[in-house]
């Protein structure tokens, strides 16, 4: 736990139409939850995406924000000071799929909403939990083939694709394809997809208060015991163990 942290301010932004926050140097750490409106994040030399439920570590630097107008945008910031250089890069991006994500936003919502007062802890706690996942990789220089692939597997977690219906996603045979997943995600597919989906599961049962056998149906799963059995080649545990109990 991290005890050189100071907080300085947080806000909840809410806003009807679209905003643009003229680039400005920030001299802090922050987290920046964006809930709701689409735009662009803008560092030198580098543009990030913005869609509703980002969750990003800033570091201290130059930036400008874009949100487009079409839908109401909704985010909220909490800044601090600490002299350690918690992330190299200007921004690291704490997916909506990590099991810690809702445990995240709701630390930033308690910050926010105690305004400094013994919130001591809990923005070292977050940032103990942003720092546990490094920023997802880079999917821009991706094969265009392999990306598509991908992207399907992030639509459809809760079913059970096979191999070979990412391989014709992707236009290839299943061979071919096998080899450029390897080499470009680092990962078999097979294994690449029981993690994603693994991970898409402990996020339910984090969140959603289900039973580990409802979970199960939900993700198509012939049985409990499958589900439980791939549940704990990934995280090491039975999904028992991660259920929310609210």
């Amino acid at each position: 736990m991290r005890n050189n942290v100071t907080y300085l301010g947080s806000a909840h932004i809410r806003s009807p139409k679209s905003l643009r926050l003229r680039p400005r140097q920030i001299r802090n750490h922050r987290f920046l939850f964006v809930e709701s409106g689409n735009g662009e994040f803008t560092f030198p030399k580098k543009t990030l995406k913005l869609v509703g439920r980002t969750l990003l570590l800033l570091a201290p630097g130059m930036r400008e924000i874009r949100y487009q107008s079409g839908r109401p945008v909704s985010y909220l910031y909490v800044e601090f000071s600490t002299p350690d250089e918690l992330i190299s890069e200007p921004f690291l991006e704490c997916p909506a799929t990590s099991p810690h994500f809702q445990t995240l936003v709701n630390l930033l919502r308690s910050v926010n909403q105690e305004k400094g007062k013994g919130v001591d802890q809990l923005i070292p706690a977050a940032i103990e939990l942003a720092l546990l996942h490094p920023a997802p990789a880079d999917r821009s220089a991706t094969d265009p083939r392999i990306q598509r692939a991908l992207n399907h597997i992030d639509s459809h977690l809760d079913r059970p694709l096979k191999i070979s219906d990412l391989a014709e996603e992707a236009g290839l045979s299943l061979p071919h394809f096998r080899r450029l997943f390897q080499k470009t995600v680092a990962t078999a597919p097979k294994e690449y997809l029981m993690r994603e989906r693994m991970r898409y599961a402990r996020k339910i049962l984090q969140t959603e208060g289900l039973r580990v056998g409802e979970v199960a149906d939900l993700m198509q799963f012939e049985t409990v015991f499958q589900f439980s059995n791939q549940y704990k080649k990934v995280h090491g545990h039975s999904p028992v163990k991660d259920r929310a109990v609210g």
